[in-house]
């Protein structure tokens, strides 16, 4: 057995849902096992989000992997007092000796956000979808999933049909993931940005601008991304540089992409989300968030390439800008 020795202390932020009472205790069996307890109280009720994260560098960066951890962390923690977390640290870190640990709990409402006022719900296609309210937009909640799932080999066109293509040409993972989409067929092949597109009435496919403006209001690219995937590492591949916590409620889903030739690339890694902005010819705009990134990212993606759709609400519309390459 490793002989590991460790000092571990309890930071403390202010936080809506609070987490308080932070007591931390290293079992002395030889297994230096690490329990942690807290309370946590979420005054707008609901279900919470727990995260533990572990500074080994007095609390310049928060990066020290802790992933063999159970008990009461990740989604679906309820309020209450002496809740309790156990920290393998010995399995994870078999090799670390005499080190300072700080360890920082933090708790979010699941899925975090709130629902478009007027609008929790929009049935569309024969799917219920939930909204999200993320500043002033108003956003569906998941990928978009309409139409009918064609062969990867076959390109999607402007036959009267929609049409989508689903990961391995496999149904379910369009009802996980929400179909994908080439940008000719999000459009309804209408190129003006902000098109209704296959969006329900009222709603529209956001633009480029309008992606920029809901990263902006989540303190920038560099940390929206991990505000804007889903919590934890359930639909995520993991990695140790970013984990999502879902705090603006948007529920990122990491679709990965289709080609028109039946290849699929990136499931678990990345969600790729077509703007209705041309950026080039034959490229897009896309708004892509990343397994092992906190950022999130403008890029550009082939208009015949199949990925995600999110839906706007057209009272969140904004002046629609054209981005040009920098």
């Amino acid at each position: 057995i490793v002989n590991i020795s460790l000092l571990i202390g309890a930071v403390t932020f202010a936080q809506t849902p609070t987490v308080s009472n932070v007591m931390l205790t290293q079992r002395t069996d030889g297994t230096h096992i690490v329990d942690i307890y807290y309370d946590v109280n979420n005054s707008g009720g609901g279900t919470m989000t727990i995260e533990m994260e572990v500074s080994d560098d007095n609390v310049v960066t928060w990066n020290f992997s802790c992933v063999q951890i159970t008990g009461d962390v990740g989604t679906g923690v309820t309020s209450g007092t002496n809740k309790h977390i156990v920290w393998d640290f010995a399995a994870e870190h078999p090799n670390k000796f005499e080190n300072q640990m700080r360890i920082k709990i933090t708790a979010s409402s699941a899925g975090g956000g709130v629902p478009c006022p007027g609008i929790a719900t929009v049935t569309y296609a024969g799917k219920t979808y939930n909204t999200v309210l993320i500043g002033s937009q108003c956003w569906l909640k998941e990928n978009l999933n309409v139409g009918t799932m064609i062969d990867g080999t076959l390109e999607q066109s402007n036959n009267g049909t929609m049409e989508k293509y689903c990961y391995n040409n496999d149904t379910a993972n369009c009802n996980i993931y929400g179909g994908l989409y080439a940008w000719g067929e999000i459009m309804q092949y209408e190129t003006s940005p902000g098109a209704q597109g296959i969006c329900p009435e009222g709603w529209h496919i956001p633009s480029i601008y309008e992606w920029e403006a809901l990263a902006e209001f989540l303190g920038g690219h560099e940390q929206a991304g991990e505000k804007l995937k889903e919590a934890g590492n359930g639909d995520w591949e993991y990695s140790d540089l970013s984990t999502g916590n879902n705090s603006s409620g948007f529920t990122g889903l990491p679709a990965g992409l289709a080609t028109n030739y039946d290849e699929y690339w990136n499931l678990a890694k990345s969600g790729m989300f077509w703007a209705s902005t041309l950026s080039g010819d034959p490229t897009c705009w896309l708004f892509q968030l990343s397994y092992d990134s906190a950022s999130s990212l403008r890029n550009e993606g082939r208009y015949y390439f199949g990925r995600s759709v999110r839906c706007l609400h057209d009272r969140s519309a904004m002046p629609f800008i054209q981005w040009v390459k920098a």
